[in-house]
């Protein structure tokens, strides 16, 4: 069968101290003025201050918008106070520096400066019309993929669930991908982001829409993930393992910006919605219990991610190797602390409508178009039930 594939990414820069091309690449974006949004852990750390001496060296003018927030997403109020600013501003390039959400924040406040309204207006798929000011996207941590992804998540105060903005037109400018800005990342922090990166590629691996590209670039980070979650976690300074999970889950971000994540995010919104719960940490909770649902589907394919995992797999028969996988994924998980249940992350079944969030997940239709299994609310309840176990 012949496919056809379309293939998105920014400009992308990877590699030690290539944060030093980011006052050139905002020169080349038409920079007079730059909006840097960024937190206030990244200015703590020095990172910030890294980053300001390059844009300064090329006599760029820089406002700083420090983004204090008090949920593990962004929530969508203080995405308009920050592009209220920007448009006040009328600058030239706006650059995210920092997490995920930071991240997001930037992309989503690029939007607003070029269409009207607010973000709860563009939740949804391709529901932005043009593009934002140009941007520069500069992870701190490794395990969103925000850099060189169409997605920004919010928290939407008024209902209390996470939504998505998922359109062509927030994919950055250009993504700057330096290892040497997550040597401070905090060990839960590292930890919750791999794992997120993990889920990115091996979800979208998964997924209905894989080609032959990102399941190729699915395998070779999940293999590297797997060999160097550990590391970085025991020991932020080990260069060697923070370049690697820099690679790893760069590589994860444009397999989930080409074929993209299903079940998994669909079934975290809710809960995180509901706990403010950070979404790696999420995802983790998920993670097993969705995966033993679609196996009966997808059982070759989970095959290749165990052997990508390192896990031996020969003689062994379908379910076993499925086993296999799960276990390694499981042990993946707790040892960097994460939760393998909702057990673990301390949410009870007892004081849980697990039916609305059933209803809630099976919303999603924009992820579970994509889920390999074709699934009912009653389905989605049971792999929640699963989940506390």
């Amino acid at each position: 069968m012949f496919k056809s594939i379309v293939f998105q990414t920014p400009t992308i820069y990877f590699g030690i101290d290539t944060i030093k091309a980011i006052g050139q690449e905002a020169k080349k974006l038409g920079a007079g003025r730059v909006f840097l949004i960024t937190g206030p852990q990244v200015k703590k750390a020095g990172v910030l201050e890294k980053a300001l001496s390059y844009l300064q060296a090329e006599s760029i003018e820089v406002e700083v918008n420090i983004q204090e927030r008090d949920t593990p997403e962004p929530a969508t109020d203080r995405v308009e106070e920050a592009a209220a600013i920007a448009k006040k501003g009328n600058f030239d390039v706006i650059i995210g520096l920092g997490g995920g959400s930071i991240l997001d924040v930037a992309k989503m406040v690029s939007a607003l400066m070029t269409n009207p309204g607010k973000t709860e207006d563009y939740f949804g798929r391709e529901k932005v019309p043009r593009r934002g000011k140009p941007t520069i996207i500069v992870p701190t941590t490794s395990g969103t993929g925000a850099e060189v992804t169409k997605h920004a998540v919010f928290l939407d105060r008024t209902n209390n669930v996470k939504k998505v903005v998922a359109s062509g037109s927030l994919l950055p400018n250009v993504a700057i991908v330096d290892p040497m800005m997550t040597l401070t990342c905090p060990p839960p922090v590292t930890a919750s982001a791999g794992i997120d990166a993990y889920i990115h590629a091996a979800e979208a691996f998964l997924s209905k829409n894989a080609n032959a590209i990102t399941d190729t670039l699915a395998l070779e980070s999940i293999s590297i993930i797997t060999r160097w979650l550990g590391p970085a976690f025991a020991d932020g300074q080990d260069m060697e393992a923070r370049y690697q999970m820099s690679l790893g889950s760069l590589m994860a971000g444009i397999v989930l910006n080409n074929s993209g994540t299903s079940l998994v995010h669909a079934m975290a919104y809710p809960v995180g919605g509901e706990y403010h719960t950070p979404h790696g940490v999420t995802l983790s909770a998920l993670l097993v219990a969705c995966f033993d649902y679609i196996a009966v589907v997808k059982a070759e394919k989970m095959a290749l991610l165990a052997q990508a995992m390192g896990e031996p797999i020969d003689s062994l028969a379908s379910r076993e190797i499925v086993d296999r996988l799960l276990n390694a994924i499981r042990h993946m998980i707790k040892s960097v602390d994460l939760p393998a249940s909702l057990n673990d992350l301390g949410i009870k079944r007892e004081t849980t409508n697990v039916h609305q969030w059933a209803v809630e997940a099976h919303k999603e239709q924009r992820l579970l178009s994509r889920s390999p299994r074709i699934l009912s609310v009653e389905d989605i309840e049971k792999i929640y039930e699963k989940a506390f176990v």
